[in-house]
């Protein structure tokens, strides 16, 4: 038996992105990254697919080894066809990884600063939002909610520090 991968046939995507959906909500974002790298070697440039494959992979930023992955989301990011989805989008990513960097002991003074460049990707996504579209607005508030929840502020520079120790 060869071991290589297959590829699916055009007129099964829609059910491939059903599946990918399922098995995010399932929490098995491995699963839903798998169907949308099939759907986008057929179609690369396949919208939903891509939306669920960001998803998908921020879904997997509770495990350290897969921060790595962030090029790759990124990339597909610039894939998006709407600037309103690369701001959107964008966003989610630095508010995740922000997310992340709050559960890390010695990483939270960096989680401000990626929740300050998501509400800003969330504030042009705003601009340009679809009519009757409040989810950057849902995801700003978020933010704005978790940064005071848990007290985050700017990180000092090394001169900061340095200045107060002299004092």
């Amino acid at each position: 038996m060869e071991l290589k991968l297959h590829t699916i046939h055009a007129d099964a995507i829609d059910l491939a992105l059903d599946k990918a959906r399922q098995y995010r909500s399932l929490l098995e974002p491995e699963i839903a990254e798998s169907i949308c790298l099939d759907i986008l070697h057929v179609d690369p440039h396949h919208q939903q697919a891509l939306v669920i494959y960001i998803l998908a992979l921020t879904d997997q930023f509770h495990h350290p080894e897969k921060q790595a992955q962030i090029k790759a989301i990124q990339q597909a990011i610039e894939c998006l066809d709407s600037d309103y989805q690369r701001y959107y989008y964008s966003g989610l990513l630095n508010e995740r990884r922000a997310r992340f960097l709050i559960s890390q002991p010695m990483s939270r003074s960096f989680a401000y600063e990626y929740f300050i460049e998501a509400l800003q990707q969330y504030q042009q996504a705003q601009k340009m939002r679809p009519e009757h579209n409040d989810d950057a607005i849902l995801r700003w508030n978020s933010c704005i909610r978790t940064i005071q929840k848990e007290k985050l502020q700017p990180r000092r520079d090394s001169e900061d520090i340095l200045v107060d120790m002299e004092s």
